[in-house]
């Protein structure tokens, strides 16, 4: 067994892990991240008890008529998702001045880290086995009433006002996102409908600001994030160019988000981030392992992404035929 040294939680490290960014990950928007002290724990889900209408009328003398709440619960657990990157001590005593190789191998798995974060953010929101029934539609199939998009007999607008109203009508709320895969916008960039509706108050081009008033949800987000078909890298042959896929895939997802979290407030989902021993949700080790003669960076977080309002969203599965190459 190598000789290691003590192990370490090293703080600057772990600010550069929660700072880092990559603007095509959107899984925390999807999925906003809620500290919480215990790995595991319940969370309340309430009844509709405030859309119910009771009898209040109070004759004289009599005591006014009671009214009940119903509540359930639910559960999270918060696994560790970890990667870790050795640095030689010759790398280190090599390196340029510009390079600071520790923090690069705290931003390289913390890229691992969150790219799987996106996976997983995708798999959960795009499941239709996650929704009520009435909440998906997939695009173009027999007996919806609907066309894919890519048709410009479509009616994107329609489309999306009807889903509106279902949730509306379902949950009590609006949708106030709506998220898409960047195929998808492609599509609707082009869409007839859309830009006929804006033409005039632009020249006719369709921007992400412009879709949402036409479709009257405050705020969109684009998946762009991709994904490579290769998981070992031993698996692609050196120099070959990887395939890769669009994490968000061809679907449309309209979602209640709660601005801020608060009991009795339902919203689509979160990401519950464990706060490990009171040092934060992400947190980076280091240390030196004298076998290998390299200091090791491990980046790690504690995270469970759930939906928890299944009314909170629509779906709108397989909603375009990506518009493909040249060929």
């Amino acid at each position: 067994m190598p000789t290691v040294q003590k192990v370490h939680i090293d703080k600057v490290l772990s600010n550069i892990s929660i700072g880092y960014t990559n603007e095509q990950f959107i899984a925390g928007q999807v999925f906003p991240e809620l500290v919480v002290k215990k790995q595991s724990d319940r969370y309340y889900v309430y009844g509709m008890e405030r859309f119910r209408v009771n009898d209040d009328l109070r004759a004289p003398g009599t005591e006014a008529n009671e009214v009940d709440w119903t509540l359930s619960d639910d559960q999270y657990f918060c696994e560790g998702h970890a990667l870790r990157h050795p640095i030689p001590i010759e790398a280190e005593q090599n390196a340029d001045e510009e390079f600071n190789l520790q923090s690069e191998a705290t931003e390289l798995v913390t890229e691992g880290i969150l790219l799987n974060k996106e996976v997983d953010a995708a798999a959960r929101a795009l499941d239709p086995d996650n929704f009520l029934a009435s909440h998906v539609v997939t695009l173009g199939e027999a007996g919806t009433g609907t066309k894919k998009l890519n048709d410009k007999e479509s009616d994107p607008v329609l489309y999306v006002q009807k889903a509106k109203e279902i949730m509306h009508k379902t949950a009590g709320v609006r949708p106030n996102v709506m998220i898409m895969s960047e195929p998808c916008m492609s599509v609707l960039k082009l869409h007839p409908k859309l830009t006929d509706i804006i033409k005039y108050v632009q020249r006719g081009i369709v921007t992400e600001e412009l879709m949402s008033v036409a479709f009257g949800i405050p705020k969109i987000i684009v998946g762009s994030a991709l994904k490579s078909g290769v998981i070992n890298p031993g698996q692609a042959a050196p120099g070959s160019i990887e395939p890769l896929d669009y994490i968000w895939g061809n679907n449309i997802l309209l979602a209640y988000i709660a601005p801020k979290p608060g009991r009795k407030r339902p919203s689509f989902g979160y990401s519950f981030m464990w706060d490990k021993d009171g040092n934060g949700a992400v947190q980076v080790r280091k240390w030196w392992e004298q076998g290998r003669k390299a200091t090791l960076i491990e980046a790690e977080r504690w995270y469970s992404q759930r939906i928890t309002s299944n009314v909170c969203g629509f779906l709108f599965a397989d909603a375009i035929t990506p518009l493909g190459s040249f060929s």
